[in-house]
């Protein structure tokens, strides 16, 4: 049987992208400009694949609640990412892609097209909730937002690992913002911060009399929380006399105070976080094994700032908004030579330490542009001003551009097809050509290319299936 793919679109470059994909696949296509075009065919026999935008999404949603929906769009904010995955759509494409990775997703989603039935309800946004938000654009962070659509709806427990700063307790409330809790408390606990004497009366209370010093009767975090999503972070320095405690909660929702007899029930969604690596805390016997598997149910790793590439430019302009007027400051631009240096510094301590940077800058700053000067010395001293990639920076952004430069400027501004994503365009076209560049001069070989290009290899794996870049043990820069 021949899989039948329906495009909704009015974008001629997408179109012709999909219809050389699904001639590719041997899938047949039907193109249509506008939804109201498709509502005939949507009416019918609908296709196996749907691949629309996200705004023409919500009315195929409607009309079709089991159809298979492929969504492209232009980089989007994390809200809209999460939202259609968890509304059902099978993935969420970043334009421009190209035709051959493209193929891939459509087969992989005609593959699950014939093997599941996408959810028939759904629940309508609340878009009067108010949340913080994930920064982010990388290929690294759209699977993050696309992992918290799928768990968010799914009433599991959940452990985010990651570094030291990365964010986790921000996925950990987008989880609770898309989930059907999202309207219950969200409470959350640094188990690392409190007393090991202490963290068992935190945790689930205590009855007057329980201990020196127990005056009165306390409820605990679990009572306070019953229907909603108690966040656990560094869960790893959990007491293992209370870990027995929080798997009995786990496996039938009931735990008593600290001294008392009552049988108290709670049902709360557990989401746990942690920097350490549980399995070896598991074989160094201070981490319950049962524990584990309770609570990795779901599980999301949340990448370090290091591997999110532009990402700490983003979050810089973010967090220069947020604490622009609370820090006396009015910066309104970034200096040229600030940028390099954003992206070339490590961040060991991820998103937390750029946060702590942008507010000493803040407030040492003056006038209304971002000046190298104001980041703290031991950021500017570890990516000297005078390196070869902040010169070379510098040069390309002061000076006129090249030859070469402007012809694929000019080419591609001459394209009507792309008015509107531009500066989008040009930056993965100079990309994919860098990276054959230098994987050219490696032979092929990942390691010293990454090194070249200042990424990671995990990096430059995701970015050569992403432009459909051939590599053996050369690579043809000419093809």
């Amino acid at each position: 049987m021949v899989d039948t793919v329906l495009l909704i679109t009015e974008d001629r470059g997408i179109a012709q992208k999909v219809r050389d994909a699904c001639r590719e696949l041997e899938a047949n296509l039907t193109h249509l400009g506008t939804l109201k075009e498709a509502a005939n065919e949507l009416a019918g026999a609908p296709a196996n694949l749907i691949l629309c935008d996200y705004s023409t999404f919500e009315a195929v949603r409607e009309q079709l609640p089991r159809a298979c929906v492929l969504l492209y769009t232009e980089p989007a904010d994390s809200e809209q990412a999460i939202e259609a995955i968890k509304r059902g759509a099978l993935d969420y494409l970043v334009t421009p892609i190209e035709t051959k990775i493209l193929a891939q997703h459509i087969g992989a989603a005609l593959r699950i097209s014939r093997d599941i039935h996408v959810p028939a309800v759904y629940e309508k946004p609340d878009d009067d909730v108010a949340v913080e938000r994930i920064i982010g654009q990388s290929p690294a962070m759209r699977e993050v937002y696309k992992l918290i659509g799928r768990i968010a709806p799914r009433d599991v427990n959940v452990l985010i690992t990651g570094e030291s700063g990365t964010g986790k307790e921000l996925v950990a409330r987008a989880i609770q913002h898309h989930s059907p809790r999202k309207d219950q408390p969200f409470l959350a606990i640094n188990c690392a911060a409190i007393p090991e004497t202490l963290i068992e009366s935190e945790l689930f209370g205590h009855e007057k009399g329980a201990f020196t010093g127990a005056a009165l009767r306390r409820i605990g975090k679990f009572e306070q929380c019953d229907g909603g999503t108690l966040f656990l972070d560094e869960i790893g320095d959990i007491p293992l006399a209370t870990q027995a405690k929080l798997l009995r909660v786990l496996q039938d929702n009931s735990f008593q105070r600290l001294g008392g007899t009552e049988l108290i029930t709670s049902n709360v969604r557990i989401i746990g976080a942690t920097h350490q690596p549980l399995e070896t805390l598991i074989d160094e016997k201070r981490f319950r094994q049962d524990l584990y598997f309770r609570l990795k149910v779901a599980s999301i790793d949340v990448p370090p700032l290091r591997e999110r590439e532009v990402d700490a430019v983003l979050l810089a302009h973010q967090l220069v908004r947020r604490y622009n007027r609370s820090l006396g400051a009015d910066i309104r631009s970034f200096s040229p030579d600030v940028l390099p240096v954003l992206l070339k510094y490590p961040w060991p301590g991820n998103v937390r330490e750029l946060e702590n940077a942008i507010k000493a800058a803040l407030v040492v700053a003056r006038g209304s542009v971002m000046r190298l000067e104001f980041l703290p010395d031991h950021i500017r001293k570890a990516v000297r001003p005078g390196s070869s990639d902040v010169a070379a920076a510098e040069h390309l952004t002061a000076g006129p551009p090249a030859d070469e430069a402007r012809l694929v400027a000019e080419k591609l501004a001459s394209q009507p097809a792309l008015a509107g994503k531009l500066h989008q365009t040009a930056t993965a076209t100079v990309e994919r050509e860098i990276i054959r560049v230098c994987l050219a001069r490696t032979r092929g070989q990942l390691a010293p290319a990454a090194k070249m290009l200042g990424i990671s290899r995990t990096t430059l794996r995701k970015r050569i299936a992403q432009y459909g870049i051939r590599t053996t043990t050369s690579v043809d820069i000419d093809t």
